[in-house]
């Protein structure tokens, strides 16, 4: 007799790689490591460091390996992923903490490298920037590989191969397990941890696997085989779905397919709208390598390198020549596109552990951004140096976040003429010509804004700050969250404000915030007049398509029935009504109706 049918479960993630899979769910749990403490005796110290360097050797060559695999098999970009891997088994800070523990307190060396890896990791772990929580993935795998070497497993990272197409379903996949599974056979992804800037989220992507992360299984049963619908997409994931479920899928699946074959070709095309208004396209980033990401994706420039990252995840500061290799490999792999590098935007969400920065009661209205780099003028200027001895290699810009006053950025503009005193005495050749801006994401600078206009050579409108600080709403507070209204009135006539200032000054305007990556929005800010939108490099194909399906004079009306409106919703309404149909025809915007506000 038939037991009961299995209950229909829907669960909402994040969306990691986009796309749809339906198949068999194959449970995928890696065997946790029990790492034993042994103190070793005094005179074995020596064999004990030698023996943990060797382990450090192997895994080097083992991830080496993978990376030539990774890279021969789908392209070397998706393998530079792997680069990180190598350079925290060469981390002199993990490496020399973990020595010094086996000196001092005579631990043994997986004992000592698990203790040093768990506390990097919980740390990433308790900052509330996802980009750490993601890469604290790939700091545990490398973790895992070495002490999988150091304790001589057997089974050392190897995973069975799965003998059909199923969905892999983890609490914690990573890009080195991941890279081990066919292609043919991983239909899709689901994971617990990570998010989209995770390491195998981007291999995900890369592979074309549909990805959900951020999926809790507590308190649901799933047995092996059972039938799972991953929308990588949307970040849904549906188990034992019904029939009608799976048809929806299917047509779904479908037309995605045929949209990115479509997507692919506008590549070399350039972002022109029907009447002929150039809008450059541009890309957000926060790791070099994704510049290669951008070149994938045709994007037409950087408009925001996020430097800080550089400064995350270690104890001390890069040096200047560290930061002058990773602003030239972007300048040189770019060029003669433009790199906007935005200077240390540290505080908030973001803290960097070398400057010993504690909790604040209301974190991003604190010591933040440019009022930090002022009150480490050192540390900025070594900065600053880094990025104008690179810019003597390609088209490099510089811009200063979250300017307020006039003073700020008089301020950062003299540091950076005392640096360029200091690289003419020594001979060292930079652009003289180097461009320089601010980002407006204060309604301080809303206001000065036609005075700031006649100091920079740019604006980059920072819409997630300008929203949070106009609304008085904390974008990280879960229990105001639709507070957080793209769409207020106040927040659009701020940015037609900055953009005339612009027009009036005769300098660019840009947007770097999500609304430049949401076709709603992106339709509003071309026709007021914006001249770059920079965004995920994931959405530069769709925004191009976008661009080049209206007319600047469409856009331009549109903007000024925004601009009209008095409410929110009636703002919200007026876009959907007359673009969601037509976007959702594009296959631009992949949920119409779903959302009341671009974000």
């Amino acid at each position: 007799m038939a037991g009961p049918k299995p209950k229909r479960v829907v669960l909402q993630g994040l969306p990691a790689s986009p796309g749809f899979a339906i198949g068999p769910a194959y449970l995928l749990h890696p065997e946790e490591r029990v790492v034993k403490k042994r103190i070793i005796p005094p005179e074995k110290v020596e064999q004990e460091v030698a023996r943990l360097k060797r382990a450090l050797d192997k895994a080097y060559k083992e991830i080496q390996g993978i990376k030539n695999r990774i890279s021969g098999d789908v392209g070397e970009y998706e393998a530079r992923i792997f680069d990180s891997h190598m350079l925290m088994l060469q981390d002199s800070e993990i490496v020399d903490t973990v020595i010094k523990d086996i000196h001092d307190n005579l631990h043994n060396a997986e004992y000592a490298y698990s203790a040093r890896v768990n506390a990097l990791a919980e740390r990433f772990e308790s900052m509330s920037g996802g980009f750490l929580k993601d890469h604290m993935s790939d700091l545990r795998d490398v973790g895992t590989r070495v002490i999988d070497i150091l304790m001589l497993s057997e089974n050392n990272l190897s995973y069975l191969e799965v003998p059909e197409p199923v969905i892999v379903m983890s609490r914690n996949l990573t890009p080195s397990v991941l890279s081990q599974f066919h292609r043919k056979n991983t239909l899709g992804l689901t994971i617990e941890v990570g998010g989209k800037t995770s390491h195998v989220a981007i291999l995900a992507r890369s592979l074309e696997i549909p990805a959900v992360s951020g999926i809790s299984w507590s308190g649901i049963d799933i047995e092996p085989g059972q039938t799972v619908i991953v929308d990588g997409t949307a970040g849904t994931v549906i188990l034992n779905p019904s029939l009608r479920d799976i048809k929806e899928y299917e047509i779904k699946k479908a037309a995605f397919f045929a949209n990115e074959q479509e997507l692919s070709t506008l590549r070399d095309l350039e972002p022109v709208t029907t009447d002929g208004k150039y809008i450059e396209v541009s890309a957000n980033i926060e790791l070099p390598i994704e510049v290669e990401s951008v070149l994938q994706y045709g994007g037409d420039s950087v408009g925001l390198y996020r430097s800080e990252f550089l400064f995350l995840t270690r104890d001390d500061m890069p040096s200047e020549e560290e930061q002058y290799q990773a602003y030239k490999y972007m300048g040189e792999r770019m060029s003669p596109r433009a790199v906007t590098i935005r200077t240390m935007d540290a505080g908030g969400d973001k803290l960097v552990p070398a400057l010993r920065m504690a909790g604040e009661m209301n974190p991003y209205m604190g010591w933040r951004s440019i009022r930090v780099c002022l009150d480490n003028r050192e540390i900025f200027k070594i900065q600053l140096r880094a990025v104008l001895r690179a810019t003597a290699f390609s088209n490099i810009r510089l811009m200063f976040p979250m300017i307020s006053n006039l003073w700020e950025i008089r301020e950062s503009k003299k540091l950076l003429d005392e640096v360029r005193k200091e690289l003419d005495e020594a001979g060292i050749a930079y652009n003289a010509q180097l461009e320089v801006g601010c980002m407006v994401e204060v309604p301080a600078a809303v206001v000065m804004a036609e005075e700031l206009a006649r100091e920079v050579d740019f604006f980059s409108i920072g819409t997630n700050d300008l929203i949070q600080f106009t609304l008085a709403v904390d974008r990280a507070n879960e229990r105001i969250a639709e507070l957080f209204e793209p769409n207020s009135p106040a927040v659009w006539r701020q940015i037609k404000s900055v953009i005339d200032t612009a027009r009036r000054h005769g300098i660019q305007a840009c947007v770097c915030g999500e609304m430049a990556g949401d076709p709603l929005a992106a339709i509003v800010l071309i026709g007021m007049g914006i001249d770059e939108l920079s965004m995920g490099p994931g959405g530069l194909l769709e925004m191009k398509k976008m661009i080049r399906s209206i007319s600047f004079e469409e856009a331009r009306i549109c903007a000024e029935e925004v601009i009209r409106l008095t409410t929110a919703d009636e703002i919200s309404g007026y876009l959907r009504d007359r673009y969601a149909a037509k976007l959702e025809d594009l296959g631009v915007a992949k949920y119409p109706g779903k959302r009341t506000a671009p974000f």
